[in-house]
């Protein structure tokens, strides 16, 4: 082993431990790390990720100045490394590498407008030629057909003549085609992603990187005292007062989309709220310890169709370090939050518990689900993190008999040998069912509770019995009634958006057989309710929602 390796090795023993000790000694490696050459590739990933770690976690002002100074090497080190090592390090998000993804339509954009000279089709990466040669017949002006079949030029020469002597990637012109398509955003969208281009990124940017990917914040928090690892009753802190709440400016809405798409894409993930975000629905908290939550609600025509939703990107000390989601509906919230591999050993519990009170601030939940996949129900990434343990610190439980019984077998062994984990297979079982976290006032039943999809099942038969299967006809008939039971006037004055949000629920509303007989307030609140689904705030449509009882009493009776 190289001295340079047992260094980083030492570095990454010690990191997450902040005794006096602990600080000297990161100092020390810190020290000896400056400048020292690291020709292993996996050495340099490991060196990065406990940098990236001690970032977000510093000891002090001191050890966060070597942090940063170590950081900014890090595009010499790489460039210093030979091609070979340099290509092991693709996919890894470092600056200075490489990575391919076959990125939705809408991030594909973003990356070749933002950084239009690092991005290009993968073609070495690409097999589905077929596909998109007959995509491309079909975008193409009908005269231009004949180039794609059988003897024609092909794709290859066609994108050549396309870009008629324009100075432009491969990536743009694709772009360019599918933005000028005339489908519907959904449709072209869809097209779009089921080439599974591959996009390669160069990530040698400012900011296009893991590496150098950071919100500068109004101030650091230290963690001279240790860290907060400890899981408090989340039915105690969500009763405690809860953290206010503001709307971010536009700027400062934009600069934090910009980086949550950067976390994001340099770990080849996309999210739809990041994808189609609203940037005059960006809430923003401020917790303790540094740590800042961004909620990014989505544009109104990409929205849920019934649920309430708002994506965050977690940063600790201007760092992100984690991301997910919450689904609303009638009190009940389904909750995901995937916390970045480099900050796991941090105050995951912590930034949980304050993700959970903030959306508390936003939609008013009374209960809250964990699905099966974030538990590790085909994740193998949950799976390995032990996600399922995670949630139960935090006070989820699940309720299904047979996962209930496997709790407390692994419960038992884990209280006779304290140093016993869970193995894959168990943790399996254990993903077999969604965990609760019940509040005052939540569901006492919540695995009976109301979900979006059983009133999709309701609205596809709908579709089926009153129309024959035409949605188009179901959807234009459902608006005129609607209308009519809801005593709609001034229609035509009302925004584009706030029509199209009224047509799309008005499929569900006409699964209510007496909503014209509803008394006349009853119907003007549900009115407010279906405009407010096109309007900026998404929290603004689930509160209505959820506090219109009469509507979901309606809908659960349908699906008892």
């Amino acid at each position: 082993m190289t001295a340079g390796r047992r260094l980083v090795d030492a570095l990454v023993a010690v990191a997450s431990r902040y005794e006096p000790a602990a600080r000297k000694e990161k100092l020390r490696l810190l020290g000896a790390l400056a400048g020292r050459r690291l020709g292993r590739p996996r050495a340099l990933l490991r060196l990065h990720e406990t940098l990236c770690f001690l970032q977000a976690y510093p000891d002090d002002p001191e050890v966060l100045e070597h942090v940063d100074r170590a950081l900014a090497e890090f595009p010499r080190r790489v460039a210093r490394l030979r091609a070979a090592a340099r290509g092991r390090l693709h996919d890894s998000g470092i600056v200075n590498t490489t990575l391919d993804y076959p990125f939705g339509l809408p991030m594909a954009r973003w990356l070749s407008t933002r950084f239009p000279r690092d991005c290009e089709v993968a073609w070495a990466r690409f097999v589905d030629t077929e596909r998109l040669d007959e995509t491309l017949s079909l975008l193409a002006a009908a005269a231009e057909g004949d180039a794609f079949s059988e003897g024609g030029m092909g794709w290859r020469a066609w994108l050549r003549v396309a870009k008629g002597g324009r100075r432009m990637s491969d990536l743009q012109l694709l772009l360019e085609v599918f933005e000028r398509t005339g489908l519907p955003e959904e449709t072209r969208d869809w097209l779009y992603e089921s080439l599974a281009l591959p996009v390669m990124w160069r990530l040698r940017s400012v900011g296009a990187s893991r590496t150098l990917a950071r919100v500068p914040p109004a101030r650091v928090f230290f963690h001279a005292d240790g860290l907060e690892r400890r899981a408090a009753s989340l039915v105690d802190a969500l009763a405690r007062p809860l953290p206010s709440l503001r709307r971010a400016p536009r700027a400062l809405a934009e600069a934090l989309l910009e980086a949550a798409r950067v976390a994001m894409a340099t770990r080849q993930r996309e999210l739809h709220a990041f994808s189609h975000p609203n940037p005059d629905d960006v809430l923003l908290v401020d917790a303790e310890r540094g740590v800042r939550l961004v909620f990014v609600g989505i544009l109104p025509g990409f929205r849920l169709p019934l649920e309430g939703y708002y994506a965050f990107l977690a940063l600790k000390n201007g760092i992100p370090v984690a991301y997910g989601g919450g689904w609303e509906l009638f009190g009940t919230l389904d909750f995901a939050v995937n916390v970045f591999a480099a900050f796991r050993q941090g105050e995951s519990a912590f930034v949980a518990t304050e993700l959970l009170r903030a959306y508390r601030r936003i939609f008013g939940m009374r209960t809250v689900v964990v699905d099966r996949y974030q538990l590790g129900h085909e994740s193998a990434e949950a799976l390995r993190s032990g996600s399922f343990y995670f949630y139960h610190r935090l006070g989820f439980r699940p309720r299904d008999p047979v996962v209930l019984g496997v709790l407390a077998a692994e419960q038992s062994k884990i209280t006779a040998d304290r140093s016993y984990r869970s193995p894959i297979p168990v943790l399996t079982r254990l993903a077999g069912a969604e965990v609760y976290l019940t509040l005052p006032g939540g569901h006492p039943q919540p695995e009976q509770r109301l979900r979006a999809t059983d009133v999709s099942g309701l609205v596809a038969r709908l579709i089926a019995r009153d129309f024959g299967g035409d949605r188009r006809v179901a959807v234009e008939e459902s608006t005129a009634r609607a209308r009519r039971a809801l005593g709609v006037s001034g229609w035509t004055a009302w925004p584009a958006a706030e029509r199209c949000a009224f047509a799309r629920l008005s499929l569900v509303a006409a699964l209510i057989t007496d909503l014209e007989r509803w008394p006349s307030a009853e119907r003007r609140r549900l009115v407010r309710v279906f405009r407010a689904k096109g309007c900026g705030s998404e929290r603004a449509y689930a509160n209505l929602l959820d506090s219109h009882r009469r509507f979901r009493r309606s809908l659960e009776a349908l699906v008892t």
